[in-house]
C-alpha cells in the first residue's frame, strides 16, 4: 500500500509517470542489423573463431526499478512497513528512497536511470524512440524494453557492454546468438523465440499464445482444420446476423484480443484478426464463427517462422495495397502494408480506412499515404540506430502513383487535404514511389480473405516465412 502526498510547489498531476517502450519492430531491426551488410555499419564477420564475429545479446536486469533513486523534486511516496520490521507495531511508515514496483513513477524513474547510465558509457540515445541506443565508435545497437536489453555487435564489444552493465546492476544473461561453437543457438526475447542458423537468424511468435487461444476456443487435435483463416461474409449472412447474448461478450473480447496480439507475429492471421476485432463492442454470431474459423486454421498452422537470411541492403522498402469498398456492411476499404529491409520483415499492418472512398484510386492513395508514413517512421528509427536509409514505397496502383507527385487536389476535389503532405515528400525526394505487380505484392495478404491455401503460402513466402515446419530446430 502506498500514499502520495504533495511536495512543496507541486500540484497533483505534475509528476512524470510516463515511460516509453520501444515498438516491436525495434527487436526485428536488431535481428536484421545482425544479418545485413548496410552502409554505415561494418561488414559482418562470420568466422566462428573470431572475436569480431557478430552476435545478438539478451540481458535481463534483476529488480530493475529498485536501482532508480527517487527524484528529490518529485512527490514523496510513503509505504507501510512489513510485519517483520521492528517499527511495524508502532504504526510508523517508511519514506521510499528508491522506486518500488507498483508505484506510479517507478517506470519513468527506471527509464531515466538506465538512459543516464547508457549515455555515461558512450551511447547515443534515440530521438524517435528513447529506448534505442547506439554506440558510435563500438558499433553496438541496443533496444531496451523495460528491463530487457537486446543488443547486436561484435563479440568483443558485447563483452564490454556486459561488463559495464554487470558493474552497475545485478543481471541475468539470457545468452548470445552467434556462429561460435559455444554461442547459443536459441534464446527468448519478450517471449519471442530467436534462433541462429547457418542461413541466418529466425524469429517466431510466443507459442503459448496460440495454445491459449485454441484452449479458450475449445479446439483440440480432433477438430477439422481449414485451409484459410477466414471467408468473406455474404450479404445474406449479414442480413440474418444476430447479436450474441450479453454474457458471452467478455469471453469473445478476450479471445479476439489474444488473436490480435498473436497476429502481430503472424502475417497470415493479421487481416482475419483485424476483422474479428471490429466486432468487439457488439459481438455477433457471424463474428463468433469467424473467430472459430481462424482458430481452426491456427490448429493446422500452429507455427510461423520468420527467416532473416544473410543479405546486403540499401534502404527501406514499404509495400502498400488496398481493397476498395471491401466491407459489405460499411463499404469501407482496407489498407495493408509492410516495412522491409531487403528480405527481412520489420513491420506489418492491416487497417480499415476511417471514411468511405469514392473510387479505387482514392482508396489506394490513402493506403500509399499510410505506407509512406510508416516508411518515414522507420527511417527515423534507423536514424536512431545511426543509419541514414532511403525510403521506397511500392504499390500496384497506377492511380496512386500518378497522384503522389502532383501538387494539390487538381480535379480530385474529394481527397482529404491532410493527406497531401505525401506529395511534397515525393517531389523533394524524401520518399520514392515505385510500381510493383499485383500478383507479387506481399501487402495483398493484409487486405482481404484470400481464396486458397496456395495463394496464402505464395504471399507468406514473399516474407521469407515458413508455416509448414513441424518441429523446432
Amino acid at each position: 500500500l502506498s500514499r502520495r502526498v504533495g511536495g512543496p510547489g507541486r500540484r497533483p498531476g505534475e509528476e512524470a509517470i510516463f515511460a516509453p517502450t520501444p515498438p516491436l519492430e525495434s527487436v526485428r531491426t536488431i535481428m536484421s542489423l545482425a544479418s545485413t551488410d548496410i552502409d554505415g555499419r561494418a561488414p559482418h564477420v562470420g568466422d566462428p573463431a573470431s572475436e569480431r564475429r557478430t552476435q545478438i545479446s539478451a540481458i535481463d536486469i534483476s529488480r530493475a526499478y529498485f536501482n532508480a533513486s527517487m527524484d528529490e523534486n518529485s512527490e514523496p511516496t510513503y509505504v507501510m512497513l512489513p510485519p517483520e520490521h521492528p517499527d511495524h507495531a508502532r504504526g510508523v511508515c517508511g519514506l521510499l528512497m528508491k522506486h518500488m514496483y507498483g508505484t506510479r513513477a517507478a517506470a519513468d524513474g527506471w527509464q531515466q536511470e538506465y538512459s543516464g547510465f547508457m549515455k555515461s558509457i558512450g551511447f547515443k540515445q534515440g530521438v524517435a524512440s528513447p529506448c534505442i541506443f547506439v554506440h558510435p565508435t563500438l558499433g553496438i545497437a541496443c533496444s531496451v524494453h523495460g528491463d530487457d536489453f537486446t543488443s547486436t555487435g561484435e563479440k568483443r564489444e558485447l563483452d564490454w557492454l556486459e561488463q559495464q552493465l554487470e558493474s552497475k546492476y545485478e543481471l541475468r544473461k539470457g545468452g548470445r546468438l552467434g556462429p561460435g561453437p559455444n554461442d547459443a543457438k536459441e534464446l527468448t526475447v519478450l517471449n519471442r523465440i530467436l534462433r541462429f542458423t547457418e542461413a541466418g537468424y529466425e524469429y517466431e511468435a510466443d507459442p503459448r499464445q496460440a495454445e491459449k487461444l485454441l484452449e479458450s476456443l475449445h479446439l483440440d487435435e480432433g477438430c477439422n482444420t481449414t485451409a484459410t483463416p477466414g471467408l468473406k461474409a455474404l450479404i445474406e449472412q449479414l442480413e440474418k446476423d444476430q447479436a450474441v447474448p450479453q454474457g458471452e461478450h467478455t469471453e469473445f473480447r478476450g479471445q479476439a484480443a489474444r488473436a490480435n496480439y498473436l497476429s502481430a507475429d503472424r502475417v497470415d492471421l493479421q487481416f482475419a484478426a483485424k476483422e474479428v476485432c471490429r466486432f468487439m463492442s457488439a459481438p455477433t454470431e457471424t463474428s463468433v464463427g469467424a473467430l472459430k474459423r481462424m482458430g481452426r486454421y491456427l490448429l493446422g498452422h500452429k507455427r510461423l517462422v520468420y527467416t532473416y537470411p544473410w543479405q546486403a541492403a540499401s534502404g527501406i522498402d514499404v509495400y502498400s495495397d488496398t481493397d476498395w469498398s471491401g466491407c459489405a456492411r460499411t463499404r469501407k476499404s482496407t489498407s495493408g502494408g509492410c516495412v522491409m529491409i531487403g528480405a527481412h520483415v520489420i513491420r506489418t499492418w492491416s487497417s480499415t480506412q476511417p471514411s468511405v472512398t469514392l473510387s479505387s484510386g482514392e482508396a489506394e492513395f490513402y493506403g500509399l499515404v499510410k505506407a509512406a508514413g510508416a516508411g518515414l517512421g522507420h527511417q527515423s528509427i534507423m536514424l536512431d540506430f545511426g543509419l541514414k536509409t532511403p525510403v521506397r514505397v511500392w504499390t500496384d496502383s497506377s492511380a496512386a502513383i500518378n497522384i503522389s507527385p502532383r501538387s494539390g487536389l487538381g480535379k480530385l476535389r474529394h481527397l482529404e487535404t491532410h493527406t497531401l503532405w505525401v506529395q511534397e515528400k515525393v517531389r523533394t525526394g524524401a520518399i520514392e514511389v515505385r510500381k510493383v505487380r499485383g500478383d507479387v505484392n506481399p501487402a495483398d495478404l493484409f487486405t482481404k480473405h484470400l481464396p486458397s491455401r496456395d495463394k496464402i503460402h505464395q504471399l507468406v513466402k514473399l516474407f521469407g516465412c515458413d508455416t509448414e515446419r513441424a518441429d523446432p530446430r
